[in-house]
């Protein structure tokens, strides 16, 4: 007969046993509970990190922010207070129009001016990293215009290393190196466009080449930062919006020539380039020829994704754009540089990368 006390203990020491367990597995729940209902880490924003957050939340493509600079920078190229009035009538109509012709708008040369003969010639040099000085060089001598452009940057303060004026085409390829030639190119390649007849909105060509500019800069300087994609067709991706701005801006113009007794309305206009601009740019991206990477940057840009998912070629042209309208609102005194600066860190950008990003568009030469 076995011992009443022995069978006492095993059978004290399994009911701790199984206590023990029973506690063990509660406290792996009650801590689960806690880690579902503990907030999500907060994105890294310190100086060390990326210069774009690759957080699984989105960033959203637009905000009210950044809604706010682009509206100011319209406002500001239109001359106008307000452009949220109702469209009617003959209005309309050339809204309509412009609908209508806005699938092969890419393809009508009409409303690409001047549009340089070099121009093959030129996005190819400029998408090859490998192209020479010497090649570069080349295609500025079979452009008399490109060679006094050239002469011209050598020559200002940014270039200049001494009193005397840069007068030799072959100083001013050493003074600029390849990298100012492509840069140099880059801007040649549109500037010839950004010009309107006057009479209607005068501000506007000259705020669009400037918005050109700074975007470009923009990109360019994202691009140098991150190091996964050549800063200078970043360089060039970045002014195709403010082109298709302003191929819109000529086909509306053309299509208000129906209506001979109405005079254009400014928010005919910004609602054109509110629908179809982005658009726009991928189609002209297309008719070009650009490379498969930048025409997927330039459609990143048309269904307005969130910047986390775009490719870095892609954040490029964002962050190009997004810093331009900045540059031109804080420039014109229309919004605070601290406040730009808040809206690059809130759409992704660390403080470091967005102030580098925001001061390349604030001080790209925008002279014409």
């Amino acid at each position: 007969m076995q011992n009443p006390i022995a069978i006492a203990l095993l059978i004290l020491a399994a009911a701790v046993i199984v206590g023990v367990v029973v506690l063990r597995r509660l406290r792996q729940r009650q801590v689960a509970n806690i880690a579902r209902r503990a907030p999500a880490p907060a994105i890294d924003r310190s100086e060390d990190a990326a210069p774009s957050s690759e957080a699984d939340t989105d960033i959203p493509y637009w905000t009210e922010a950044t809604e706010e600079v682009a509206t100011l920078c319209l406002k500001h190229a239109f001359s106008v207070a307000r452009f949220d009035y109702q469209i009617f009538d003959d209005h309309e109509r050339v809204l309509g129009l412009v609908d209508k012709a806005i699938e092969d708008a890419a393809e009508h040369q009409q409303y690409f001016p001047r549009r340089p003969l070099l121009l093959p010639k030129l996005l190819q040099a400029l998408n090859d990293t490998d192209s020479t000085r010497q090649e570069l060089v080349r295609l500025i001598l079979e452009d008399p215009t490109l060679a006094g452009t050239a002469l011209k940057r050598v020559n200002n303060t940014f270039y200049r290393m001494s009193v005397q004026p840069v007068e030799s085409l072959d100083r001013a390829v050493v003074v600029l190196g390849t990298d100012g030639l492509r840069s140099l190119l880059s801007a040649a390649i549109l500037q010839p466009v950004f010009r309107l007849p006057k009479g209607f909105f005068d501000r506007f060509a000259e705020m669009t080449w400037e918005q050109a500019q700074r975007s470009a800069a923009g990109a360019q300087a994202y691009a140098a930062a991150v190091h996964e994609q050549d800063p200078f067709v970043a360089q060039l991706l970045g002014v195709m919006r403010s082109l298709a701005t302003l191929v819109l801006f000529r086909l509306t113009l053309d299509k208000y020539k129906s209506f001979p007794n109405v005079l254009p309305r400014p928010e005919v206009f910004i609602r054109v380039l509110q629908t179809h601009r982005n658009r726009l740019a991928a189609d002209i991206g297309r008719t070009w020829q650009l490379s498969s990477a930048s025409i997927d940057a330039l459609e990143a840009q048309c269904r307005e994704i969130s910047p986390t998912r775009m490719s870095p070629l892609g954040r490029a042209v964002y962050y190009g754009e997004l810093s331009s309208s900045i540059a031109v609102a804080t420039h014109h005194s229309l919004y605070s540089p601290e406040g730009g600066k808040a809206i690059l860190i809130h759409q992704g950008l660390t403080p470091q990368f967005a102030a580098e990003v925001l001061l390349a568009a604030q001080t790209a030469d925008v002279s014409s």
